[in-house]
């Protein structure tokens, strides 16, 4: 029995190719079609993230910006004699 599980063990072990096995065209190509599909899914994620953003908060910090600049125009007019 033991030698059956050593046996199974080493026929299991001859069976895996090692970590530097060249990889098939198949594969490659099937990595490439994931990897391809996925970028193309981030694109698309970024680009809504951004067209989102450009809507919600573009308006506000312009809004921002606006209001910082008016408090530094009546500050410098203050300093203006009358």
């Amino acid at each position: 029995m033991r030698y059956f599980g050593m046996l199974l063990l080493l026929l299991l072990f001859s069976a895996c190719d090692g970590p530097d096995t060249p990889l098939d065209a198949d594969t490659r190509s099937r990595i490439d079609s994931i990897a391809n599909a996925q970028m193309r899914q981030a694109r698309m994620d970024i680009d809504s993230m951004c067209v989102r953003r450009e809507k919600t908060d573009l308006p506000r910090l312009v809004d921002s910006f606006k209001q910082v600049r008016l408090q530094e125009i009546q500050e410098q007019l203050k300093t203006i004699p009358k």
